[in-house]
């Protein structure tokens, strides 16, 4: 078995290969267009970073409810892995998949709120595989994770088109993703 740091540069790889180049090479064939423009990385940074401002503090809202009425502790050992992997990647991987090319295809030929619909079912179908991996699959958990990540997921199409920036989203998924590691 891989060490610790080999084994999540060696995931890191696999997540970038499986799911930003194909994305690249889609927006460049396809849609023949510059990836980083057509996915919402190079303009509306400003904006961006003012939507994830204030996602930011209801996030820092909920984590201060966590520890002071919940008395939930916060648990700072976090590995290599979780770091680069959950929280780093997850939010960069994700978001340029399902909101800066699914949701913004699908918005070429539905109307947003469906598009988003449809973008949010498939980031929850995503998740099926790892909650079944490490066997989080429980009744009726799993209704009330399943409905927090659809919710999420419009949450993030909705803000991606507000601010017109991926960055945005992709500072807030990977926060909360930062966020429930914390908590865990």
């Amino acid at each position: 078995m891989l060490d610790p740091v080999p084994r999540a540069i060696t995931s890191a790889t696999i997540k970038i290969a499986v799911w930003i180049v194909p994305v690249i090479f889609l927006v460049k064939l396809i849609e023949k267009e510059e990836p980083f423009s057509y996915l919402g990385l190079r303009h509306n940074f400003r904006k961006g970073l003012k939507w994830a401002g204030w996602v930011i503090l209801i996030l820092l809202f909920y984590s201060v409810i966590n520890i002071t009425v919940l008395k939930n502790d916060l648990d700072f050992q976090l590995d290599f892995h979780e770091w680069l992997n959950v929280v780093l990647l997850v939010g960069i991987t994700e978001e340029i998949v399902f909101r800066g090319y699914l949701l913004r295809k699908l918005m070429d030929s539905y109307k947003f709120w469906i598009a988003n619909t449809i973008t949010s079912l498939l980031f929850v179908s995503i998740h099926f595989p790892i909650w079944i991996y490490k066997g989080l699959i429980e009744f009726p958990t799993i209704l009330g994770t399943t409905v927090s990540i659809f919710v999420l997921s419009m949450i993030f199409g909705f803000i991606y088109k507000k601010s017109n920036s991926l960055w945005s989203v992709i500072i807030i998924h990977s926060l909360y993703n930062l966020i429930v590691l914390l908590f865990n």
